[in-house]
């Protein structure tokens, strides 16, 4: 009799140890937070020009039907000071199709960019210097650098698979409507836009392209 009280004092105390030491729940059953923001403020010379300008870096949430929220797409906007509703806008996004913008972003239209023997003779190592870059396109027009789902900080969210937006179709729906979000919250349906990639990135312009052809022509 001693002895299963004992086991039984011994079981009513490792109860709440196997408690606290339960898995925590699973990324998909968790709730989703909200969308993360950052904005700050700069200025530098692009094409002989002195900019102001604004760098915002952010999610951008696709949702459901439902309100639902499905995917995250991470971008950084380059947008000059003061704002010009009118001003083109430039969207560009690198290869792959699995790739993150980071490579046209630090290695060619960004205002900095990593500073690389420009030799060819090897991609140097880190710590890489950050250099200011005259050679961004923010003298002639404001940039959105954008990472489809699956590339860069862009995901999928809650239950959702990322085999829901791999397909060109599917990943050209989605950077179509991350870039009517975009216009839509920023007052831009009115200005130029561009769709720049490279490698894949020029397929997925001319997918893109057919997805947001309907949505230019209701505005």
């Amino acid at each position: 009799m001693k002895k299963i009280l004992l086991a039984a004092s011994l079981l009513g105390f490792a109860a709440p140890a196997l408690g606290q030491n339960a898995p925590p729940a699973k990324e998909a059953d968790a709730p989703v937070p909200p969308p993360i923001v950052s904005v700050t403020r700069h200025t530098g010379t692009f094409g002989g020009q002195r900019v102001a300008y604004t760098a915002t870096a952010s999610e951008t949430y696709l949702k459901a039907a439902d309100g639902t929220p499905k995917a995250s797409l991470f971008s950084i906007a380059y947008v000059k000071e003061p704002r010009d509703p009118s001003r083109p806008v430039a969207f560009l996004f690198n290869g792959g199709p699995g790739s993150g913008s980071l490579w046209l972003h630090m290695g060619a239209f960004g205002p900095k960019r990593v500073a690389i023997p420009s030799d060819a003779r090897d991609d140097g190592a880190p710590p890489f210097p950050i250099l200011d870059n005259p050679d961004s396109l923010l003298d002639v027009a404001d940039i959105v650098f954008i990472d489809p789902v699956g590339t860069g900080f862009s995901r999928p969210l809650g239950k959702t698979e990322g085999k829901e937006y791999w397909g060109v179709t599917q990943d050209a729906k989605s950077v179509a409507e991350f870039i009517r979000i975009w216009l839509n919250e920023n007052g831009r349906w009115n200005s130029p836009k561009y769709l720049g990639g490279e490698s894949y990135g020029t397929t997925r312009s001319a997918a893109v392209v057919n997805q947001l052809e309907g949505a230019f022509n209701d505005v």
